[in-house]
Parts: structure tokens; sequence; C-alpha cells
């Protein structure tokens, strides 16, 4: 089912994020979760980095300038956490070659929060980035592994 990638910084992304369907067919989750919207900060070896941003196309990256972080929601669904860009239906997801966007809840991936790593469901790989230059997220445990905080 899911496409094994070698090294997902040498395929070519789409033009905008999209992310396979999982084939959800239920409504989407009714918020449980008290924490309210949040930034999530990124870190490495304990120095923050910076926090999750999106480009206009839906791509995930990582950004150094706290006003353009995206607010989260956090939605527990079935033991396994989501996340929605606050009042919006687009929910964070892994593409078919590894990268970490925002799409509709059908194709929306959960994740375990595993110590201060997020693991996407889809494939099992944890939250990194490649480098500061490149700036977009992964799931794709080769590159450097994030911790993240929920600020």
């Amino acid at each position: 089912m899911n496409q094994v990638i070698t090294n997902p910084v040498e395929e070519k992304k789409d033009t905008t994020f999209s992310a396979e369907s999982n084939g959800k067919t239920i409504a989407e989750p009714v918020k449980t979760s008290t924490t309210g919207a949040f930034k999530m900060g990124l870190f490495s070896n304990g120095v923050q980095l910076g926090w999750m941003g999106q480009t206009d196309a839906g791509w995930a990256i990582l950004v150094t300038d706290e006003t353009k972080a995206i607010q989260l929601e956090q939605y527990p669904y079935n033991g396994t956490d989501y996340f929605r860009i606050k009042d919006t239906s687009r929910y964070m997801s892994v593409s078919n070659n590894s990268y970490i966007g925002f799409y509709s809840w059908t194709s929306a991936t959960g994740f375990t929060l595993k110590g201060s790593h997020l693991v996407a469901g889809y494939n099992g790989q944890q939250l990194s980035l490649y480098s500061k230059d490149n700036a977009y997220l992964y799931a794709w445990d080769a590159y450097t592994v994030l911790d993240v905080k929920f600020i």
C-alpha cells in the first residue's frame, strides 16, 4: 500500500501538497482535547530551531519567525492524534513521498507522540528536517528527527 521512498528530498514534489486518501468515510472527529490552539515548537538537541509553518501550497515547513507559525488544534481519535490548522478543515498529512503538509480529513495522517517525537501512522517515521535551508518537514527517520513542544 505505502510506496517505499529511499530519499524523499530527491523526489520531485507536487506544486501543491496532496496526500493519498486513506479511505476515511467517517465524519471529521469532534475536538475532545482541552489544550486549545497551540504552535508546534521544533527542537533539535535541546535547541529550538523554530516553529511549524506552511507554504502557500500547503507544505509544512520550519519557520524561524514566530509570527509565521501556524496554530494547530489536536484531535484525538481512536488512540491517535490528528492535528488541524485552527479554523480550517485542513489536517496534517504525509504525502506518498514522506513530505508533511495539510489536506482534508479524508487524507489526514494520525500521529503518535512518543516521548517528544511525533511518529506518523502513515509510514511509522518521525517528524524530521532535512536542512534549515531546505526547510520542508518530513516523516523520515534518516533526517534530523525533531523534538516537538506544543507552545
